[in-house]
Order: structure tokens, then sequence, then C-alpha cells
């Protein structure tokens, strides 16, 4: 059961993306979110007085294109860039990472269904349509973290993930409560994927709320069973500090 909150302006919101405030696609780039959700993120925006942040494994640029016309706090490829509440950024010069998709590019180019998503300081290797390469995808990824030190692995929903050694979801959140408007508030942080654990511990050190969407094993203390059961939830939210009846 996700908890009950009487004043969300007490509160910075922060919120994955992929399977948390938009349902899970085939490809990487199928994935949209609705125009519904839009203005969910709008009014919530509106209720907290700008204390939500979208912290996802994608880049901004792409975080942003999902919720244009929006354009919010962000963190990016998992913490690696962050935009703050005033629009600056924040991140490291990443790590040149071509030769890792040229190495998975040899081992897996003519492979139908397997999708290679190059982004800033990371390399996603994701397999949801072709299962049945789960290990041989393993291996070649434990070949290429034996050769460099300077990367670390993420093993999500069918996707393995290589990144540039840094922040973290956790890192970033305690970031943006360290500044306004954020600042003084009790964390909320939703998140589907175990690039996401991170994020509930943080919360948790802070007496916040972590959801986990989906049911997966978690350290987050709370969990909604899918997308639209945290929406239903997020939308309560946002009734009750209109003093609205809930829906």
């Amino acid at each position: 059961m996700l908890p009950w909150i009487g004043d969300l302006k007490g509160h910075a919101i922060f919120l994955d993306l992929d399977g948390t405030i938009a349902e899970i696609a085939d490809h990487p780039d199928d994935v949209c979110v609705r125009p519904n959700t839009l203005r969910l993120l709008e009014a919530l925006n509106d209720e907290s007085n700008g204390a939500l942040a979208v912290i996802s494994g994608r880049e901004l640029s792409a975080i942003d294109r999902l919720l244009h016309p929006l354009k919010l706090p962000a963190a990016g490829v998992h913490g690696l860039e962050r935009r703050d509440a005033a629009g600056v950024l924040h991140g490291s010069q990443p790590l040149e990472l071509h030769p890792i998709s040229i190495v998975f590019e040899k081992a897996l180019g003519d492979e139908t269904g397997v999708v290679i998503e190059r982004k800033r300081g990371a390399v996603a290797l994701h397999y949801r349509l072709r299962p049945d390469l789960e290990r041989r995808c393993c291996e070649i990824v434990e070949e290429v973290l034996g050769q460099r030190g300077d990367v670390r692995l993420i093993h999500g929903k069918m996707v393995f993930e290589i990144l540039q050694k840094g922040s973290d979801k956790g890192s970033v959140i305690n970031a943006f409560l360290k500044e306004p408007p954020f600042q003084g508030r009790i964390p909320i942080f939703a998140g589907d994927d175990v690039t996401d654990e991170a994020g509930f511990v943080a919360v948790n050190r802070q007496g916040g709320i972590s959801i986990k969407v989906g049911g997966q094993e978690t350290d987050a203390r709370f969990r909604a069973r899918n997308v639209q059961e945290l929406e239903g939830w997020l939308l309560d939210l946002i009734a009750e500090a209109r003093g609205e009846q809930l829906h």
C-alpha cells in the first residue's frame, strides 16, 4: 500500500522515467509519455512549487524530448549528468566509450532484435527481443569489463549497461536535496529497476518515501504494482493538495 501524504509542499518528488511514469517498450525509441501523464507532471510541479525532478538512465536530451513541452530539473545517464532547478548543468567530461560500442557491434550487430544504445558516458546492450542471447551478451560484457577499470556495469531489465564510474541516482538525489526548492523537504523517489536501488537507499537514509514499481526484490519501503497504480497515487496527492475529492 502506498502512503498517505498530508502536505505535498513539504516533499521533494523524484521520478524515474521508463517503467515508472512511462511503460517500457521493446525498443527505447518506442517509449512515449502519454499526454495525461504530462499534465500530471505539470500539476505535480505546480503543487510542489517546482520540487519535482526526473532521474533517468536516459540522456537529458532524451528526457526533454519525451517530456516536451515540459523542461524539468533532471538527472540523466544514472546520474552522470544533471540539470538543477536553475537550469545549470552539472557533470564530468564523459569517457570515450566508442570502442566498447564497436565491440558490441562486431559481436552482435548482425543479431536481429539486439539494440545497442550509445549515450553520454555509457553504452547499453538491450536484448529484450532476444532473451535467448542473454548469456552471450553477458559473456561479451564481462570480456569488456575485464579490459577496462574505468567503467562499471548495471544489469537492468533485459539490458546490460556499461558506464563510466561516477555518480549514481542516490548521489544526484542528495545533490538536489542540498539546493532550492528541494532543500529541507522529505524526499519521495519512485523507480522500477535495479538502477534505482541507490536512489531508494539514499531516500531511506533521509527518512523519505521510496517506492518500487513492480514485483522485484528491493530496498524500497513501499511498492506500486505498476505504472497505473503509481499514477493513481500521484493523482491523489494532487487532489489532496488542491482540496479536491479523491478519485
